[in-house]
């Protein structure tokens, strides 16, 4: 076998193996957050848009902002907002500038379950960056920045895809 043709194959498979791993963290971050947000009776998509709620403005968004950052049908949001009121994990804040204009707000209060184990998570990944050099992590925060990137862009495809069918 050439060379050329060695080095062409180990691309390849240096390439699936990187596939594959995406896939297999992908599938457990899902899966973690999920059994994180079942200890304090709520789901995946619930903490992620906390998270959302937490990286707002002021640490604040309305339903339809989130509905436009998430792809979620604003009744799908305010179904998981009613269902966060209720579990006294956010609330409702009307503007003061504009009265018909209400901003979510996370109770900080509430992340007292949650803190914890995200604490626990956040520790095991700085034991894991400790392996790297500071020009490795550079590497890894492109990659990550990149492929955030990449998330992104196709997002906003399969979200405009998916409203342009509901019309």
């Amino acid at each position: 076998m050439s060379s050329s043709a060695s080095k062409k194959n180990r691309r390849r498979d240096l390439l699936k193996k990187l596939s594959d791993l995406g896939r297999v963290v992908s599938t457990q971050t899902v899966f973690l957050h999920q059994a994180i947000a079942q200890t304090v009776g709520l789901n995946a998509t619930d903490t992620k848009c906390i998270d959302l709620i937490l990286r707002g403005p002021d640490g604040a968004v309305t339903a339809g902002e989130l509905a436009e950052m998430t792809g979620l049908t604003t009744g799908a949001i305010t179904h998981i907002l009613d269902r966060l009121e209720r579990r006294k994990f956010v609330e409702r804040v009307r503007d003061t500038q504009d009265r018909r204009k209400v901003f979510v707000r996370v109770r900080p209060e509430s992340l007292q379950r949650l803190i914890p184990k995200y604490e626990a998570v956040g520790k095991d990944y700085m034991s894991l960056f400790d392996q790297y050099s500071d020009k490795n992590l550079r590497l890894i925060c492109d990659y990550m920045e990149k492929a955030a990137e990449v998330s992104e862009r196709e997002m906003a495809k399969v979200i405009a895809a998916s409203r342009t069918l509901r019309k």
